[in-house]
């Protein structure tokens, strides 16, 4: 698949964290049972098992029949993204997608080999198209809020601070070298980016709309594309740091570094596994937000840690001497 980028598409290329991409791809991680994310695939399991929504097994069902383990995903449920959008500006997003693109997925859907419930799923929805988009609206609304919000500030921590890494390399070596980057199956060419992979679609966006890339912690190890009219073309990869995302925090509290440091910034510094603001770091630790924030102002004067901006918010990630220091211990 060759995404064609002309010289006014590359002026707008941008990034975003995007709630609503996150979901979608944690129903395939949670189908696949995708090894890295077995921590979260376990505590999920569980959460959508016990929930008291009555609908709960229909909301399956439906969401299922959208996003299959592999193969095709219904475009209609990750329009183009825009900045700063929460999960209910992308749920509200994905109900005002035009009827006829909705048609456009249930027509590939139907190609596919799917259970009964599925067949069933797809005909209820041609039947009728407002009454199927109500219905996913309502169980991505179900799912989101059970087996996704819980994680979603550790996740878009990651995300941000992947976002705030490629702005940095786009800086310093350009955005050929950003493309190299993203993953093995993405190639820069001179007519733009190839990707090692098939595309089903045939009505192609026009050139000008620009990229958006976004950093998918669940989509690993692959890569998802979304290149169809209406949508502007949008690659997810897999952030960096996404290997570290279910890692349990270091204990520090009998170690060389909580001596040194004391036992707060030490339980600090090993929390900071992935990049977190002051007010998460109080809530995970149970401390006042004063309390941290003292200790990250000394620990970033030591250059321990590093704020990383996200507009309105800071988060902290550890730095090179924090990360060897913790590596001694």
């Amino acid at each position: 698949m060759l995404i064609r980028l002309t010289s006014e598409d590359l002026t707008r290329v941008r990034f975003e964290a995007s709630p609503m991409w996150e979901t979608v791809t944690s129903l395939r991680a949670l189908q696949q049972g995708t090894p890295l994310h077995r921590p979260w695939i376990e505590e999920a399991k569980k959460r959508l098992a016990d929930s008291t929504e009555r609908k709960a097994k229909d909301h399956l069902r439906v969401l299922t029949t959208l996003v299959q383990p592999k193969g095709f995903i219904a475009d209609s449920l990750t329009p183009t993204p825009t900045r700063q959008d929460s999960f209910p500006e992308t749920l509200a997003a994905v109900a005002a997608v035009p009827a006829e693109l909705w048609r456009r997925d249930i027509a590939f859907l139907e190609k596919r080999e799917l259970p009964d419930y599925g067949r069933r799923v797809i005909a209820e929805f041609r039947d009728d198209v407002d009454a199927g988009v109500r219905r996913v609206t309502a169980a991505l609304g179900w799912y989101w809020a059970t087996a996704v919000d819980p994680y979603w500030p550790r996740l878009r921590s990651v995300l941000l601070a992947d976002i705030d890494s490629r702005l940095e390399d786009l800086a310093h070596y350009g955005i050929q070298e950003v493309f190299k980057t993203l993953h093995p199956s993405i190639r820069p060419t001179e007519q733009g980016l190839e990707i090692m992979r098939d595309c089903e679609a045939s009505d192609r966006p026009k050139p000008g709309g620009g990229l958006v890339l976004v950093p998918t912690a669940f989509v690993w190890p692959s890569t998802l594309v979304l290149h169809t009219a209406p949508f502007v073309p949008t690659i997810t990869y897999a952030p960096r740091g996404v290997g570290r995302l279910w890692e349990k925090t270091r204990e520090t509290q009998e170690s060389p570094v909580s001596r040194l440091l004391g036992r707060t910034r030490a339980q600090i510094l090993a929390q900071l596994d992935v990049p977190m603001t002051t007010t998460q770091l109080a809530c995970a630790l149970d401390l006042a937000a004063g309390t941290v924030s003292s200790h990250l102002k000394i620990l970033a004067e030591s250059g321990l840690t590093e704020p990383v901006r996200a507009g309105r918010e800071v988060f902290y990630q550890r730095g090179k001497v924090g990360e060897q220091l913790l590596a001694r211990a």
